[in-house]
């Protein structure tokens, strides 16, 4: 449910420069969702968010959250966003992806976003998150926790979360990357 108000709110807020974090912390928690916050249910935009940015794609977070609200948050967003819908708004910007669901997969794979469940499938809530390769070879996951603003890195993604809690996951095609293939 898309609120014009919302926008204009969120346009107001001093976001934080690079990939974000926290998605409770500082100037972020209290950013209008639909009938929610990000706070309590904006891991999705921020997933998204951070993913455009690592793209080179940038998109404004209040733009990424108007986007969302219209196309990714049933319900006024007040259980956050649908996995299935944000796929509209890949779509919308031309991000090549394909749909994962298996852990091994996902660790070779360069980026993308990852749904999971915070604990035991169904009884628990579902988290959104970036992920991407660093350097070194390991996993840099953003916003794996919404009251912190470090950046967690994992061996892989079998590290982070067993393997029966991965709902889905997005991951990006190297050519949304805009680098050139060696012939």
């Amino acid at each position: 449910m898309y609120k014009p108000k919302n926008y204009k709110s969120n346009c107001r807020v001093e976001i934080p420069e690079g990939l974000l974090n926290g998605q409770s912390m500082g100037n972020l928690g209290p950013m209008k969702f639909g009938s929610s916050t990000i706070d309590d249910a904006g891991c999705g935009p921020l997933a998204v968010y951070n993913a455009m940015q690592y793209m080179r794609k940038p998109v404004s977070l209040p733009k990424v959250i108007r986007e969302m609200e219209i196309y990714a948050a049933p319900l006024g967003a007040r259980f956050g966003s649908s996995a299935t819908l944000m796929m509209i708004f890949f779509w919308r910007h031309h991000v090549k992806f394909r749909p994962v669901w298996r852990i091994k997969k996902i660790d070779q794979t360069r980026a993308g976003v990852l749904l999971f469940w915070t604990k035991r499938p169904i009884f628990s809530g579902s988290h959104f998150v970036f992920y991407c390769k660093g350097e070194d070879g390991r996993m840099q996951v953003y916003n794996r926790y919404s009251n912190s603003t470090d950046v967690h890195t994992y061996n892989s993604i079998r590290d982070m979360i067993p393997q029966k809690l991965m709902f889905i996951g997005f991951a990006f095609k190297d050519s949304n990357f805009g680098e050139e293939k060696e012939k």
